[in-house]
């Protein structure tokens, strides 16, 4: 039963590695395949509770609605407005905290996971099309079971701006996922792009120094950012521009509409990928103080020296029912103010 059987379809050109249980047969493999991303999806779920309880004593929270609290700004003053209200950390920080500690975790097991089978899995790196080993499809299933927990996630508890970039990440990711459980091709494309999870490690620990109120220019989060920037550069940018390379020089070997949605799946990475070294490289004032995003977005009440300077304090849930629908759960010694949210940049 531990044994392995492979055959090789010289006419198709697929390659197939199954448990010998499973025959020749897809439709085991596809039940096998459901069942195994059910039990990562709950195993997130779970974990996603756990870890609510754990930091906050609470499972649930209340759903933020960026659209709500900008059109209730507009009606009270249009003299505040502000572009960096479009990342404001809403209410329900705690959410978010929980969120990125889920993600974090996830990012450390898959980036690791996706280097171990690169390395040992030499013909991975050789064969990006047609070479399958079951310590990658197994990774697959537990990614796809994390990308569809956190897109849950997201629909449930906030409806902003903010996570549309998120859901078009996630529905990209999740599709060459699909591509290549269904057509048994793409293995390695998928694995090569899922090293950027090795980036993530260090994103995610950067939204959550960034929750929790660490000053930018702390030793902490000044190591974290330097990681944070290398990393991006050789786990996404590189790996994204090879991605695209793979994808011109393969277009000729492969039926014209996988071909096509190789480089769509590929140039969307690229593009996403882009966009948040942008974000990053503005944050972190790589691209001069002008475009340097401040921490907090000032209001009457505040000026960003004192939060930048002064300790934060989340209100607790208890308190926000006191507050109007769409006030910010961040303080400061002086009110409430509307802090940048931290999870692109």
């Amino acid at each position: 039963m531990g044994q392995k059987r492979e055959y090789y379809d010289w006419e198709d050109n697929f390659r197939y590695t199954y448990p010998l249980f499973f025959g020749e047969q897809p439709w085991p493999f596809l039940f096998y395949s459901i069942s195994m991303v059910v039990v990562s999806f709950l195993l997130f779920r779970t974990l996603q509770f756990v870890v609510r309880w754990y930091l906050f004593g609470k499972c649930t929270y209340r759903t933020f609605n960026y659209f709500g609290l900008r059109a209730n700004a507009g009606r009270n003053s249009s003299r505040n407005s502000d572009s960096r209200d479009l990342s404001a950390i809403p209410p329900n920080k705690k959410w978010r905290i929980s969120n990125e500690a889920v993600s974090l975790g996830h990012s450390i097991v898959s980036g690791l996971w996706a280097a171990y089978a690169l390395l040992y899995y030499k013909q991975l790196m050789t064969d990006l099309v047609f070479y399958r080993c079951e310590t990658a499809i197994y990774l697959i299933f537990l990614s796809t079971g994390y990308l569809l927990h956190d897109l849950l996630d997201l629909l449930v508890n906030e409806q902003s701006a903010r996570i549309i970039e998120l859901l078009f990440h996630h529905v990209v990711v999740l599709s060459a996922f699909a591509i290549t459980m269904i057509s048994q091709r793409f293995l390695g494309v998928v694995i090569f792009g899922l090293l950027m999870e090795l980036n993530s490690i260090f994103l995610h620990s950067r939204s959550l120094l960034n929750l929790y109120g660490i000053d930018k220019k702390s030793p902490s989060f000044r190591i974290i950012a330097l990681l944070n920037m290398v990393t991006l550069f050789f786990f996404r940018l590189c790996v994204s521009v090879y991605l695209i390379y793979f994808a011109a020089t393969s277009a000729f070997d492969l039926p014209w509409y996988q071909a096509v949605v190789n480089s769509v799946v590929i140039l969307s990475l690229f593009i996403t990928n882009s966009v948040l070294t942008y974000r990053l490289m503005a944050a972190d004032g790589l691209l001069g103080k002008n475009r340097t995003r401040k921490s907090p977005a000032a209001t009457q009440s505040t000026v960003v020296a004192d939060v930048e300077h002064g300790a934060l304090a989340v209100v607790e849930e208890e308190d926000e029912e006191q507050l109007s629908p769409h006030s910010i759960a961040i303080q400061t010694g002086n009110g409430s103010i509307l802090v940048e949210d931290a999870t692109q940049t």
